[in-house]
């Protein structure tokens, strides 16, 4: 081959290169332009993890870069799934409880109508027969006490109604106030902005443990947000120096450290309690920590499940 063609050829290679890189930019921007607006605290992270994918894509990518882009456009797209599909699924659930709730007000008012129906219709029969009494003085007693009996019935229909309206407002903030806990926010494990920042600080390590360090103070409970503000960045950077391994930290919550250790399980193990104390005496804050190692192929979002639940 002369070697006019072999750059025509080569010039053939990077034109179709670059046209398949275009093709996969606007692939995903698609795809992240495509993701609704709400729930905003599921749509955003994802939608932000696949412009940032885009925008941090070489413009002559190595073949690791793009098996790289490649795990991290499947691993968000899975997450943003599945966070859906139980987003989708709890929702069905509480509006099925609100309609329950709401058909059992319904019959509970319907048998309210039909009692005091029929404590009204004895008290307008009774009425009724006073009409042809003759005995003034008998008339007034006895209407005295069926005005008094109507007043009662009306006061304790409005009260069952008032109790029968509140309990199915209760239903439905209770119902609210569990739809909102069920939406991921910012400290949530699966594909947050927490865990996609971590996710991307390790790019290219081999192997890490992941560490979660909670603080509470001496009540047992989490620190005031103000008070852990003035420590967060501190027990970042203090971090790298006392485990001696490189760290990547990130803060989902107030009291809560998040870290990708470059180190084996085993040999961080061997200095969690000791790492404990430490940042205990640093913080004035008792510090418990819990660890996991991702398996063979693993995501980091699986394997941060596996922590969550690891007592």
């Amino acid at each position: 081959m002369s070697l006019a063609n072999q750059f025509t050829s080569l010039e053939w290679i990077e034109a179709t290169r670059d046209a398949a890189l275009q093709l996969w930019r606007t692939s995903v921007l698609s795809m992240s332009e495509s993701i609704p607006a709400a729930p905003k605290q599921i749509c955003e992270p994802h939608r932000r993890g696949l412009r940032q994918l885009v925008d941090e894509m070489p413009t002559k990518p190595a073949p690791n870069q793009l098996d790289q882009r490649k795990a991290k456009t499947s691993e968000i797209l899975k997450s943003y799934g599945a966070q859906m599909g139980t987003f989708i699924d709890s929702q069905e659930r509480e509006a099925k409880a609100v309609l329950t709730s709401v058909a059992q007000i319904t019959e509970t008012l319907s048998g309210l109508d039909q009692r005091y129906a029929v404590r009204l219709q004895g008290i307008t029969k009774k009425l009724r027969l006073l009409a042809t009494c003759s005995d003034l003085t008998e008339m007034r007693s006895r209407l005295n006490t069926e005005v008094t009996q109507l007043e009662k019935c009306v006061e304790e229909q409005q009260r069952d109604t008032r109790s029968a309206v509140s309990r199915l407002s209760e239903d439905i903030n209770t119902s609210e106030l569990r739809r909102q806990r069920g939406i991921p926010g910012p400290g949530s494990e699966h594909a947050s902005d927490s865990l996609l920042a971590l996710d991307r600080a390790i790019s290219g390590w081999d192997h890490y443990c992941l560490v979660r360090y909670d603080f509470k103070d001496r009540n047992g409970n989490a620190p005031d947000p103000g008070a852990w503000k003035t420590q967060e960045a501190g027990l970042q950077e203090a971090l790298p120096e006392r485990v001696g391994h490189p760290v990547r930290v990130v803060v989902p919550k107030s009291g809560t450290l998040l870290a990708a250790v470059q180190c084996q399980l085993l040999e961080y193990a061997s200095q969690a309690e000791s790492m404990e104390r430490s940042l205990t005496q640093a913080s004035g804050l008792a510090c418990k920590s819990r660890v996991v190692e991702p398996l063979r192929g693993e995501a980091m979002r699986e394997a941060m499940a596996r922590l969550e639940k690891a007592g």
